[in-house]
């Protein structure tokens, strides 16, 4: 397999607190600081196997819980926000996130995949009995794997950080482990450090895939546009301290998750859109993007990572799901948080147009990667 690059031109306070609120927050934050500072979160895992069949629990979360810590656009409302917890050791550090034939697919960055049966308009989301854990390996050991998309032709790609590497999943439905195999990324990914390379992917309209590193090089955040056997080098302009950590394609939108973390002030995140009916229209630039939703530094707020979005309803609504990463840490926590985002009808309907010009053109999402 070989690509061939050519380059693309590039366009481009924390809260304080008092009290008893403070010093939570800040054992919050020290505590978070654990597994930043060690490669043992990342690095390849001996592979464990629990012979019980995996359980979850989802327990709703008081949305006036959260509200001190959320600004919401007027085109996002909160539905529900939930937490998920388990006593398998294999449950937790959840960095990817995909609907997917009626199920939420979790991916931990410790080479596990879950998933859980979509429930709904219930009030807990997913169904108790219907949750399923897969092992990923690559030569034997779990990898630090930490997003995952479907291309239109089907295929399941995971991303894998610390070989900087993407790596297609196995076509089973009922294995417990999965033998990856990994195609490593060229430049200016493979230099970038174990623990600062492809953070977030996400499926093109018209075949292919988007990576973005989450180390920054110069004024921006390296991304690949991988399609059609080449690859295309961009630089994506992340909010000032903040890192992509997810990111998906929906209804003309390129969906960001970004997060960013301080010792003295915690986690934070921002939801951004930019209106984008293709990779062509990848220009990243900063007066065409839409802050939907931030997430302030405040003790409701964790590490979120996991960003997915389901395709449009009939009325041009979209849910898009978030969660966290507790990093296998005890003060930290899996928090689940279900939206509803009604794009602004003038933007919607420009993006709707481009996609039925890119349809009736005859573009395909088919077989067009690493050929």
């Amino acid at each position: 397999m070989s690509w061939h690059r050519h380059r693309r031109p590039a366009k481009q306070k924390a809260r304080p607190l008092a009290g008893l609120l403070f010093c939570a927050r800040l054992r919050r934050a020290l505590a978070a600081l654990l597994p930043l500072f060690t490669l043992s979160a990342c690095e390849p895992r001996q592979l464990r196997e629990p012979s019980d069949a995996p359980a979850v629990r989802v327990a709703p979360v008081p949305i006036d819980a959260l509200a001190d810590s959320l600004r919401l656009s007027a085109e996002l409302t909160l539905l529900g926000a939930f937490e998920l917890a388990s006593d398998d050791p294999r449950f937790g550090g959840f960095s990817g996130l995909l609907v997917d034939q009626g199920r939420l697919l979790l991916l931990s960055d410790r080479g596990y995949l879950w998933s859980g049966a979509l429930a709904p308009d219930q009030p807990i989301p997913l169904r108790e009995s219907s949750w399923r854990v897969v092992a990923l390996t690559i030569a034997g050991r779990q990898p630090d794997a930490e997003d995952l998309a479907r291309t239109g032709d089907g295929t399941l790609w995971v991303a894998i950080e610390g070989d900087h590497a993407l790596a297609p999943l196995p076509p089973t439905s009922d294995s417990v482990r999965l033998e990856l195999t990994p195609q490593h990324l060229p430049e200016p990914i493979a230099s970038l450090p174990r623990n600062g390379g492809i953070e977030a992917l996400a499926a093109l309209p018209e075949g292919g895939l988007l990576a973005l590193a989450e180390t920054r090089r110069g004024e921006g955040h390296p991304a690949l546009v991988l399609a059609n056997g080449e690859v295309s080098i961009l630089s994506y302009p992340a909010g000032a301290g903040f890192a992509p950590t997810a990111a998906e394609w929906v209804a003309g939108y390129l969906l960001v998750l970004e997060r960013r973390f301080t010792p003295w002030g915690g986690f934070a995140a921002r939801l951004v859109a930019w209106p984008a009916a293709s990779a062509a229209d990848l220009t990243f630039d900063t007066a065409a993007v839409r802050e939907l939703a931030r997430f302030t530094p405040y003790w409701a707020i964790d590490n979120f990572e996991g960003l997915a979005a389901e395709p449009p309803d009939r009325e041009g609504a979209i849910r898009i799901w978030l969660i966290t990463d507790d990093n296998f840490n005890r003060w930290q926590r899996t928090l689940l948080l279900l939206l509803r985002w009604q794009p602004q009808p003038a933007l919607a309907r420009a993006s709707n147009r481009r996609l039925s010009e890119m349809s009736s053109s005859g573009s395909s999402a088919s077989d067009t990667l690493f050929k």
